[in-house]
């Protein structure tokens, strides 16, 4: 990797002081989990920061290379921080996001992660997803747009090669040859769209569709089959396929069929994700009124900040004006 020697060049992230992370948290025990995983690194410079100015002052002086975040974090949630570190005032600074699960009491759906700029990470997870960023060959300040994942279930090792060769430019593609395969791979990384052939050896492509569904009914999927007829279309579509492609079939409809499907999912997990936030929001009034009714005040304290970390969170005009002034 060429390290730059000025002349107005970016320079990419250094490989060797990998350990130099913004941590972005008010809550003590999440940031003291985070620093704990850094005992004993070497060139590590942990710097957990409680407010958004100094973090803006911190990524500012491009001394970092990671930030690592609570879902909310001094008033702002995931969403927002992401949105304000590649702004225009401060993409230039911009360097890797990762938000700690276990500061979700939602779970966040990875497509839109990956449509947001940023990662979602456990905390025992994060120091070796951090030792391997180097291979992404982030620099700083050049926000680069993650690919969608797709992953390939054919046995036909001619067509997967066919499929593969099509897809690579636009998406991070891996393949499996059998169902099993598929579903553990699936499982492990989660991928934003899956290709799925029917006549598969071991497991069928119906019960790999029902296994998947069965842990995410929202996984978009396009079955491609040789059975083209309509009872299959019918058992699959109600089963939870989003689409049939029957073979055979052109690369310009399986190409235009991805990028339908894909789109299409965004929206979905978007209208899942925020469904989920006011259940959630939901439940948190019911137990306000009870513990009110119960005159448990602290409880109750403790419940409307619950609240208001899953309140939709709109700065006012004085609020925004502060943060830009401190970026300019």
């Amino acid at each position: 990797m060429d390290t730059g020697n000025g002349g107005g060049q970016l320079k990419p992230l250094s490989k060797i002081c990998l350990m130099k992370v913004i941590v972005a948290s008010s809550d003590y025990e999440i940031s003291n989990a985070i620093t704990k995983q850094f005992l004993g690194v070497e060139n590590s410079n942990i710097s957990v920061i409680e407010t958004t100015d100094d973090f803006i002052e911190a990524l500012k002086s491009d001394e970092y290379e990671f930030i690592v975040t609570d879902y909310s974090f001094d008033g702002t949630d995931i969403w927002q921080l992401s949105k304000l570190v590649n702004s225009k005032q401060l993409v230039r600074h911009a360097v890797p996001i990762y938000l700690i699960s276990e500061t979700c009491d939602t779970e966040v759906p990875l497509i839109l992660a990956k449509e947001h700029h940023f990662q979602v990470i456990s905390i025992n997870d994060l120091l070796e997803t951090l030792k391997k960023a180097d291979n992404v060959g982030y620099v700083r300040g050049q926000r680069g747009q993650a690919k969608a994942s797709i992953l390939v279930i054919e046995d036909d090792e001619d067509a997967a090669e066919i499929v593969y060769e099509a897809l690579k430019a636009d998406y991070d593609v891996d393949r499996a040859q059998d169902g099993e395969q598929g579903v553990a791979l699936w499982k492990k990384k989660r991928h934003d769209l899956i290709l799925l052939d029917y006549m598969l050896p071991g497991l069928k492509g119906d019960e790999v569709l029902s296994e998947i569904m069965d842990v995410d009914k929202n996984q978009p999927i396009i079955v491609m089959t040789a059975f083209d007829k309509p009872e299959y279309n019918k058992e699959f579509i109600l089963n939870g396929a989003s689409q049939y492609l029957p073979k055979p079939y052109t690369l310009t409809d399986l190409r235009a069929q991805c990028v339908c499907q894909i789109n299409k999912a965004k929206l979905i997990y978007q209208d899942y994700f925020y469904d989920q936030k006011q259940k959630k929001l939901r439940k948190l009034v019911y137990e306000l009124e009870r513990e009110l009714k119960g005159s448990n005040i602290e409880k109750a304290r403790r419940i409307i900040e619950s609240i208001k970390l899953n309140l939709p969170n709109n700065l006012s005009e004085d609020e925004q004006a502060k943060i830009w002034n401190s970026v300019s």
